[in-house]
């Protein structure tokens, strides 16, 4: 049994990465924590706690609210357009009885990494301002936590926010270069493989026809948030009735590793100049003193696609 922490801006993507792990048989969520980026760190957690009792999870997974904004520097605030008002394409799911803990992320994933040495994979979804904070109250936790994936970054492909940088890593670079330093087992699926993953329209028409009973609320939710995140992609990147798979690749490479091909590499985060956010490898013969990253360089996309949908199906 994998026991997942997840630390998610949980918006469209977010939420089937979330949606996926908490109807896999084979993973434990041990918790969600919850930063800036698609939403507030608050509507996160609001979205990530509808999102668990749609799943009906049969056990609790709790949730605690994050970073409000970088390590450095102001946040300018969630883009609507991308991901609706409330970060899940306006769908307004059943509230939740369940409140966020007390506890701050940062705090919350430090507290869990004691309690479960070496047995938890954190997969980021969002900023790494958490990782970076709970690094700051914690240093040993390299060492205690199994492995880190996080979805962003870009190796070979083009950037999404610059022509070099992806938006997770953009966000907060200074906490991404602190991550990449701190010498986690740490695992990157960024641009170079996550836009190679495409969910069509005919894709959801297919869970549509084949979701299990228990999973219908789930493929309601999709068929009512998707479209407002196809339409997005459609506007933005030419995209005719189609997404990137971004943050549900990066839950998957965590659930699966098999799906994707890695390269080690020692990179870095670019923090300043013009370009921050660069995720900078060193491919020459004798490279700088840095951790090695495990960079996603290749995907099965048509397995990464059948194993995620099929999750769902009856």
């Amino acid at each position: 049994l994998k026991q997942i922490l997840i630390d998610a801006d949980t918006g469209i993507d977010d939420s089937i990465a979330i949606l996926f792990a908490l109807k896999r048989p084979d993973v434990r969520v041990m918790g969600v924590t919850t930063g800036f980026g698609n939403t507030t760190a608050r509507q996160a957690a609001e979205n990530s706690l509808r999102l668990i009792r749609l799943a009906g999870a049969p056990y609790e997974v709790p949730v605690a609210v994050g970073a409000t904004e970088p390590l450095a520097g102001n946040w300018k605030g969630p883009d609507p357009h991308i991901h609706g008002p409330n970060g899940i394409g306006g769908v307004e799911l059943p509230p939740s009885p369940q409140q966020p803990l007390e506890e701050p992320a940062w705090a919350f994933i430090a507290r869990m990494a004691r309690e479960h040495p070496g047995e938890l994979t954190l997969v980021t979804l969002a900023r790494m301002t958490n990782l970076a904070k709970a690094l700051e109250i914690e240093p040993d936790l390299p060492r205690l936590l199994k492995r880190v994936v996080f979805m962003g970054g870009t190796f070979h492909a083009p950037g999404n926010v610059s022509p070099v940088a992806e938006a997770n890593i953009a966000g907060d670079p200074e906490a991404a270069d602190r991550v990449f330093q701190a010498g986690f087992d740490l695992t990157m699926v960024g641009l170079d493989v996550t836009q190679k993953v495409r969910l069509t329209t005919d894709h959801v028409a297919i869970l549509d026809k084949y979701a299990a009973p228990e999973n219908r609320p789930i493929v309601d939710y999709l068929k009512q948030a998707l479209p407002f995140y196809f339409r997005f992609n459609r506007l933005q990147n030419n995209c005719l009735d189609h997404c990137p798979v971004h943050d549900p690749l990066a839950m998957l490479a965590a659930v699966d590793p098999s799906v994707v091909t890695v390269r080690t590499i020692p990179a870095r985060v670019e923090c300043g100049g013009s370009l921050p956010g660069m995720v900078v490898a060193d491919l020459r013969e004798h490279p700088i003193e840095a951790p090695g990253v495990s960079i996603c360089v290749d995907v099965d996309s048509r397995r990464a696609l059948e194993e995620l949908l099929t999750t769902f199906m009856a």
